[in-house]
């Protein structure tokens, strides 16, 4: 499991540097997605693992791959607000509003885990 927690770290601290530097963004979310893969072929159980790919998908723009990851997440019982809420932003930007809405008023009554972090979202932009 710390192997686990340990990829996560890197992993989001790949997603912060992609935040703040466009031209290096893509192949800072790339070298993320790699990470946590390689956790979860150890580990493919672990939700917050899934949350976190599903999460770096999404700011990839691989929604359909994203709603898979989270759906997994979910079916492991994930209790994890980000799962929720990730997996409202994949849905939505797929097209599908209603699952979207129902998923982000599930996120809307659980708490975020300190190890996983929100997808990249603009509702203004919707």
């Amino acid at each position: 499991m710390h192997a686990g927690r340990d990829a996560l770290m890197r992993a989001s601290a790949l997603v912060h540097a992609a935040m703040t530097d466009p031209q290096g963004g893509t192949a800072a979310l790339m070298q993320a997605e790699s990470l946590l893969l390689a956790a979860l072929a150890a580990a493919p159980d672990d939700a917050a693992l899934l949350t976190g790919l599903g999460a770096v998908q999404c700011d990839l723009g691989r929604y359909a791959e994203a709603v898979d990851a989270l759906q997994r997440a979910v079916r492991l019982q994930s209790d994890d607000r980000h799962t929720y809420f990730n997996l409202g932003v994949a849905l939505l930007n797929r097209g599908d509003g209603a699952q979207a809405m129902q998923r982000f008023r599930q996120a809307g009554t659980r708490a975020g885990l300190a190890a996983t972090w929100e997808a990249y979202f603009d509702p203004q932009a919707q």
